[in-house]
């Protein structure tokens, strides 16, 4: 059984910082715990804008915290999200996140991500493994 607390990770490698600084996430869960998934709490900051693509992954998000504007790349079609509200990027849709609060949420990615992970130029979250 593991338990751990989100202050157990504040400043220590599970707490990452986006080098475009938009975003902050906890990881939780990581592929080292070998669960099959991973579990993070990010919180993306207000009047930012986030374009991502997991083209890798397969991601969850529940909003806890905070209000934002979800956008299809693909399709141009919009969503707003607000608490109690989760999306799930099944067919790794190209997406563009706008909070207009800051905006609390929690992601579950398939496959686990190892906690190294940033956006590349593309809003790619590239595919590393423990071993590599």
């Amino acid at each position: 059984m593991l338990v751990r607390s989100l202050k157990d990770i504040e400043n220590t490698d599970r707490h990452v910082r986006s080098a475009s600084g938009t975003w902050e996430s906890k990881r939780l869960v990581l592929a080292r715990e070998k669960a099959g998934f991973s579990l993070h709490e990010t919180v993306l900051y207000a009047g930012t804008a986030t374009s991502m693509w997991y083209a890798n992954h397969i991601e969850a998000v529940l909003c806890v915290e905070g209000e934002a504007e979800l956008t299809d790349d693909e399709t141009g079609e919009t969503h707003w999200i607000t608490p109690g509200t989760m999306y799930l990027l099944d067919g790794h849709e190209r997406h563009t996140l706008r909070p207009r609060t800051d905006f609390r949420c929690v992601c579950v990615f398939n496959p686990p991500v190892t906690g190294r992970e940033d956006h590349d130029e593309n809003g790619v979250y590239p595919l590393i493994t423990e071993e590599g």
